[in-house]
């Protein structure tokens, strides 16, 4: 009778054991998943205004004022006649 107390204690003792180790385990789990959706959130929102400021500097209006701005307006015409093509003679 004995005997069948002490290793039914065992059990439930070397049972809470392992119960409370994979709790702590899924806990980790839980708060490492947690912390990658937070990460994956930020990089998407990220992303999100990323592309929102390409396409506003893209924009044909942004690119006039912007080429107003910083580039001078001294540009060289070319002529079709001036500009002579290479032609290369290479065997295949």
């Amino acid at each position: 009778m004995f005997k069948n107390i002490l290793i039914s204690l065992a059990i439930i003792i070397i049972g809470s054991f392992f119960t409370n180790s994979y709790k702590k385990q899924s806990k980790h789990l839980e708060i490492q998943i947690v912390d990658k959706k937070k990460k994956i959130f930020n990089l998407k929102k990220e992303n999100i205004l990323e592309y929102q400021e390409n396409i506003y500097l893209k924009s044909p209006e942004n690119i006039k004022i912007l080429a107003n701005k910083y580039l001078e307006n001294n540009y060289i015409f070319f002529e079709e006649t001036n500009i002579h093509y290479l032609e290369l003679n290479e065997k295949k």
